[in-house]
């Protein structure tokens, strides 16, 4: 192997890890799912990754807003299960199934696989599920 491909190798497989890094979510979110129920505030499917809003009241009745991630997953792994731009309207009721995030005093929620599909108020679905890719 000559030196560039040396190097070539050597750049890209320190590349590697900080790649994975960015993506994981092991160790941030809680192992237990937790149900969440809140209102939409903002939805935006967009890359690199969408985003989603909630405010939720807490056991004294005070707002929080919590941030819905879908755990690294892009617009089009999401578009493939059914979402789109106008699944969530802002003021909606949505039920949510995931994992909460470990960090003290912060609202987060991981959202995972196919089998944690979101629903409505009246109890339906938010998208008819399907993989990811």
């Amino acid at each position: 192997m000559n030196r560039i491909g040396l190097a070539l190798f050597f750049v890209g497989a320190s590349l590697t890890g900080t790649l994975n890094a960015h993506h994981s979510t092991q160790g941030i979110y809680q192992d237990e799912l937790t149900d969440l129920t809140g209102t939409v505030k903002m939805w935006r499917l967009i890359n690199p990754h969408p985003h989603l809003v909630l405010e939720v009241k807490d056991e004294q009745g005070v707002v929080q807003e919590w941030d819905v991630s879908y755990g690294g997953a892009a617009a089009v792994h999401l578009k493939r299960m059914g979402y789109a731009t106008n699944t969530f309207a802002v003021g909606e009721t949505i039920n949510f199934k995931g994992h909460r995030a470990r960090a003290a005093g912060v609202n987060g929620l991981l959202v995972e696989g196919g089998g944690n599909i979101p629903t409505r108020a009246d109890g339906t679905p938010v998208v008819k599920g399907g993989s990811m890719f």
